[in-house]
């Protein structure tokens, strides 16, 4: 951590202008090597000038320098950023003189790294830089940004606290005897209880953040050739699955992204579920299937319109009971035979009627999957990642141990250290207490120059 490091800051690839930063001790002393400034260098002043290589004795490109003096900077050090123009061959070679000057290639994440290292960030907000940055939406972006402002943190420090007070008072009775301070343990189970409750609904939101950042997954289903991929073609708004009167087109399947209102849908076709496969490629494909329908946010239970609800729609129906699903009536174009209330005895669900071929009602389909699956909710913006879950878990269980201990008139002791163990989960979520090899890799999952 005592190396000036340096890497490029924006995407690989040409562009208007690039970036690339260094952090360290030397950061300005092996930016003025390669940039000859045509002004004073002042702290958060952009200065113009232009790129030497000192290797050649030559300017290659101009640009723009600001420095950022310690403390004063993302990560905490000194810091330099240099914008160029957006070949890669400029930015790169920035990186090589400054290497050659004494700066080490930073590693995945290792700007975030230091500014957690050095009191600028916590984990959570350390973690929301990437997932900002990864982010599939702008409801995403906007999830991101509110992680980034301290959103999870601050709840999280608030429940340490509450769990902090709990364990001195308890352990003041301990060890402080003669005092004669009392701690009435009911109380102390009731404010457990209260703390519990507002972790369930930490973790409630895990499947939310997941949602808003990667994707609500939503899976077609429906017997062969009721238009699952005449619908994904028409939702893309691009042929992208082959469509043929021939039953059976699609044997495996196809997943890609759309944006309704903000809100990144995936959306994957599936082979026509024949719930009694005829050969081994069928029932492979039903195999995948009933993978991808388990671990779907929902369905889009397609049916058509000009045929017969039969046993092969009832035994799909049975399969995807117990997901939420939008019931879409297909090819409404032709002859209906299938009346609503023929698909309220499939189960619950909102019924849409659409023609994928002519594109007719799509609109209304897509406003349905985003109230159906995303909503309008006013919460906050706040969300939990897959680690913070497990460690909300961890804390969860010692709480109920602890309220068991109490019922079952344990000792203060006992109570006292599951309600530390329990902190130390929070803790472990903040980046308080992690061990250098799990922060490692969590950093390591970033992006160079980040």
């Amino acid at each position: 951590m005592d190396d000036t490091i340096v890497a490029p800051s924006t995407p690989q690839g040409k562009g208007a202008i690039a970036m690339v930063r260094l952090s360290g001790d030397q950061a300005l002393s092996i930016a003025k090597r390669l940039f000859k400034p045509a002004g004073k260098i002042l702290p958060r002043k952009a200065t113009y000038g232009k790129l030497y290589d000192f290797e050649e004795g030559s300017f290659f490109d101009e640009g723009i320098l600001i420095y950022y003096k310690a403390p004063n900077s993302y990560t905490g050090e000194d810091m330099v950023e240099i914008t160029c123009h957006g070949n890669p061959i400029v930015a790169w070679r920035i990186v090589e003189l400054a290497i050659k000057s004494g700066a080490r290639q930073a590693n995945p994440g290792e700007f975030t790294y230091r500014a957690f290292l050095n009191g600028k960030m916590d984990l959570p907000r350390a973690e929301a830089v990437e997932e900002l940055v990864e982010a599939q939406s702008y409801r995403g972006v906007k999830l991101s940004f509110s992680q980034l402002e301290g959103g999870l943190s601050k709840r999280i420090e608030t429940l340490r606290e509450e769990l902090l007070n709990l364990a001195i008072l308890l352990e003041t009775e301990i060890e402080f005897p003669e005092e004669g301070i009392s701690i009435d343990l009911k109380e102390v189970e009731k404010a457990l209880k209260n703390t519990k409750e507002k972790i369930n609904s930490l973790i409630a939101l895990f499947d939310r953040g997941r949602q808003f950042l990667e994707g609500i997954k939503l899976v077609l289903v429906g017997k062969p050739n009721v238009g699952k991929s005449s619908l994904f073609n028409a939702l893309l708004e691009e042929e992208r699955a082959i469509v043929t009167e021939i039953p059976g087109t699609t044997r495996d399947f196809l997943r890609e992204r759309i944006i309704v209102k903000g809100v990144p849908f995936l959306i994957t076709d599936t082979a026509g579920m024949n719930p009694r496969p005829s050969d081994e490629i069928e029932k492979e494909g039903m195999r995948r299937a009933l993978k991808l329908i388990e671990e779907a946010d929902g369905v889009l239970f397609l049916l058509d319109a000009s045929s017969p609800i039969d046993e092969s729609d009832r035994a799909l129906a049975e399969i995807v009971s117990n997901k939420r699903k939008v019931f879409v009536l297909n090819k409404i174009d032709l002859k209906k035979v299938i009346s609503e209330e023929d698909i309220k005895k499939l189960g619950n669900g909102h019924i849409i009627k659409i023609s994928a071929k002519k594109r007719e009602n799509l609109e209304e389909l897509t406003e349905t999957l985003w109230k159906c699956f995303s909503g309008t909710s006013t919460q906050e913006e706040i969300y939990v990642n897959s680690r913070q879950k497990a460690f909300l878990e961890g804390a969860l269980s010692h709480i109920e141990k602890a309220s068991e201990m109490i019922r079952n008139h344990e000792t203060e002791e006992i109570v006292a250290e599951e309600i530390r163990g329990a902190i130390k989960s929070l803790e472990e979520i903040l980046g308080k207490i992690s061990s250098e090899e799990i922060l490692k890799n969590i950093f390591s999952r970033f992006c160079i120059g980040k």
